[in-house]
Formats: C-alpha cells, sequence, structure tokens
C-alpha cells in the first residue's frame, strides 16, 4: 500500500517531464508542480490524525511516508529555486528574498521540513518527537509562502488556505477538549 502512495505522490513528476517540452516558462513549471506537490502533502500527511480522531480511520502508518514525499518535493522545489533559477548565485538569492519576502518564508518553512525529515528515523523520531509539532508552523509558513508567492491568489491558493485552517483548527479543537 505505501508503494502505491508513492507512486501516486510521484506521478504529477512524471507529468512535469512530459511536459516540459511544450512549457512556455519551464522553471516556472517546475515551481509550481513542485510548490504545490509538497504543500498538498503537507496537508495530507496531517489528515491520518485527523481520519483517526474524526472517523475512527487508522491511517496513521501512512503518516511519515506522505511527510516524506513532501520533504522531497520541497527539496525539488528549493533545488529548482538555487541550481535553475538563480543559478547558485548566492548572492542574487539574498537580493531576491530582500525584494521578496514570500522566499525566506519558504526557506523557513523547508528548514523546518528538513529538520523533521532529518529526524523521523525510529530512534531519532522517539528522541526528537516533540520537536515534530513545528510541522504546524511549517504548515502555517508554507501556506503563507504559497499565498504572497501568487500575484493574483486563485481557487487553489485559498482552497489550500482553507483546508489548512481547517486542519489546524481541528488540531486546536481536539487538543481544548483533552484538557
Amino acid at each position: 500500500m505505501k508503494s502505491l502512495l508513492v507512486l501516486l505522490a510521484l506521478l504529477p513528476l512524471g507529468v512535469a517531464y512530459y511536459q516540459l517540452d511544450n512549457a512556455i516558462d519551464p522553471i516556472k513549471m517546475l515551481y509550481s508542480y513542485t510548490g504545490i506537490g509538497a504543500i498538498s502533502l503537507l496537508l495530507l500527511s496531517l489528515a491520518p490524525s485527523t481520519c483517526k480522531r474524526v472517523c475512527g480511520q487508522n491511517w496513521l502508518r501512512f503518516r511519515k511516508t506522505i511527510g516524506l514525499l513532501s520533504f522531497v518535493y520541497a527539496l525539488l522545489h528549493v533545488s529548482i529555486f538555487i541550481v535553475l533559477d538563480s543559478e547558485f548565485d548566492f548572492i542574487t538569492i539574498f537580493e531576491k528574498s530582500l525584494k521578496k519576502p514570500f522566499i525566506y518564508v519558504g526557506l523557513i518553512a523547508f528548514v523546518i521540513v528538513l529538520l523533521m525529515a532529518l529526524t523521523s528515523t525510529k530512534k531519532l523520531f522517539a528522541r526528537f518527537s516533540t520537536y515534530h509539532k513545528a510541522v504546524y508552523l511549517a504548515l502555517t509558513l508554507a501556506l503563507l509562502h504559497s499565498f504572497w508567492a501568487q500575484k493574483v491568489a486563485g481557487v487553489f491558493e485559498y482552497g489550500i488556505v482553507f483546508v489548512g485552517v481547517l486542519l489546524l483548527g481541528e488540531r486546536i479543537w481536539a487538543w481544548k477538549k483533552s484538557t
């Protein structure tokens, strides 16, 4: 089942590969595919806990896989920015981030997800599980990054913000209910 999940999650990258030749702006297209993939999977990584509380369905065994897939997309997203768009010119990257604050907001979200990915092994997770609650901050920053990155917010941007607020709101409600 996890193999099918990985295959489905990586399918958009295959689609992007075949659309590169026809893309007007290939870098922007890759940004879109990887960014949408990263944030969608990050949102989806919160769904198993909500499903367990609300529906009684236990899909927690998929949470780590979905989270790591989200990290893969985020890593590709950042790599496209550094390698293809900025061509390893870190001065330009710094200058761009000063002009466009959504870049450093996204970078902070990426660092959080990176640290969570690095500590996702059984041994390290047992030691750092408390810090994995930072996923909520990463999600909030990623939503902000996605929303700010658009010149005009559309249905997708409002949709992911709505789903994010819904999932985070459910977490707050469950936390308040348990205390």
